[in-house]
């Protein structure tokens, strides 16, 4: 088993602010990047809004390039390099799935992991200490999509332990790039089959992970069970499940890359949802909803979280009638938008005799932005005539009462 050497650090403060990003899938070749820069720009304003931000941590969760090479892995470096110089703060970074695959060759080696410690200068598995809370990091000990933890379970129960020794009511924050399976939002088609078995003895494990690419907009993105799992969305694209119309990518998913800040104060820990397009740095998404747990922990190990659907409300529709315009064998279907206490997350069209057809809202690229009226185009419908019925969705899956009508 590899050694760990665990190491110390402190901010100054007793309150103190980590940064949280994952998935850049950066070019793996100069030649992609001078045809696509958008995803080194996106890393460089996330790093420059933690600097504006003040961050004393930065947590990234794997998935540096879209293949593991060393031009991607030089262009994470020269990223950190060009926003913090020789200030840099606290950088913990892992691996993903991705890291190890050759770009051309959906394989993976071992060589990768190598080049990625030389050139990002960190070993794959690291065990901070931050102002007295532990911060574990682990790679995948391989490019698998579903088993990537396989040997490194191992490890990640022997720091775990160290961890549960000194942490006296504070939670353990372990990195890794893949979620455990059946847990957060996505977990249950791009989950980690190995992870759950050994987290479930760790109560005070808050699990931050990368990979599915889904929006933390969403409050399924935070979990609780035996153990507490956050997904992160990433810096590139969102992507979300299947089964709609619009696609698992839906419209415009690489306009609103996200990440977390965690803000310590001395009686809880709280992750604040931030979006990295420039406007402005370090503009926060669902200020009023925030996801706060208290300092120390509750008696059976875990920390008071209440999840939201408990008190969730079913989403409404206007009882208006929409309009419809033909475009070929397709349909373009307009309505007013639905409500909904969080965000409506799908809409559900039916017309009598076929099947429902399910389309995404635009909620993926931020609540302040969607749209209030809806534009969803219907492709080659089985009958182009009759009357559509529109119902809102939420993402706890609860739908409308009420329906929008159009009529074809």
């Amino acid at each position: 088993m590899e050694n760990t050497n665990l190491e110390t650090f402190y901010t100054g403060s007793k309150t103190f602010r980590v940064g949280v990003i994952s998935d850049t899938q950066l070019p793996p070749t100069k030649r992609q990047r001078q045809r696509d820069d958008r995803f080194v720009q996106n890393l460089l304003t996330a790093l420059r809004t933690f600097q504006n931000m003040g961050a004393d941590m930065i947590l990234f969760a794997g998935d540096i390039g879209d293949g593991g090479t060393k031009y991607a892995f030089k262009t994470y470096a020269q990223a950190l390099n060009t926003v913090y110089g020789d200030k840099k703060p606290i950088i913990q970074t892992i691996m993903g799935n991705h890291d190890h695959w050759n770009p051309n060759l959906f394989h993976y080696t071992h060589n990768h992991r190598k080049a990625f410690e030389k050139i990002v200068g960190t070993s794959a598995r690291t065990h901070y200490v931050v102002n007295g809370f532990h911060f574990i990091g682990a790679s995948p000990d391989s490019g698998s999509m579903t088993v990537g933890y396989a040997k490194t379970v191992d490890w990640i129960d022997a720091q775990l332990k160290i961890a549960e020794a000194d942490s006296e009511g504070k939670p353990i924050f372990l990195l890794t790039h893949q979620q455990p399976l059946d847990t957060c939002y996505g977990s249950d088609d791009w989950g980690e089959e190995n992870l759950g078995r050994v987290l479930e003895k760790y109560p005070n494990v808050i699990n931050i992970s990368g990979h599915s690419h889904y929006s933390i907009l969403d409050e399924r993105s935070v979990w609780q069970g035996a153990y507490t799992v956050l997904s992160t969305q990433s810096l590139s694209y969102t992507e979300l499940e299947a089964g709609k119309e619009n696609g698992t990518i839906p419209p415009h998913a690489d306009k609103t890359p996200m990440g977390y800040c965690i803000d310590f104060d001395t009686d809880r820990f709280t992750f604040r949802r931030i979006t990295f397009d420039g406007t402005p740095l370090g503009r926060e998404e669902k200020a009023n909803m925030r996801w706060t747990f208290p300092l120390p922990y509750v008696n059976d190990g875990r920390y008071a979280f209440a999840c939201r659907r408990q008190a969730n409300r079913a989403p409404t529709m206007p009882e208006t009638a929409g309009t419809a315009v033909r475009k070929g064998n397709d349909v373009v279907i307009t309505f007013r938008a639905g409500a909904d206490d969080d965000f409506v997350h799908t809409y559900k069209v039916v017309a009598d005799g076929q099947k429902p057809l399910y389309f995404f809202s635009d909620f993926y690229n931020g609540l302040d932005r969607m749209q209030k009226t809806v534009s969803l185009t219907l492709q080659s419908p089985q009958n182009i005539h009759g009357t559509y019925r529109i119902y809102a969705v939420d993402s706890w899956g609860v739908e409308s009462e009420t329906y929008t009508t159009v009529t074809i």
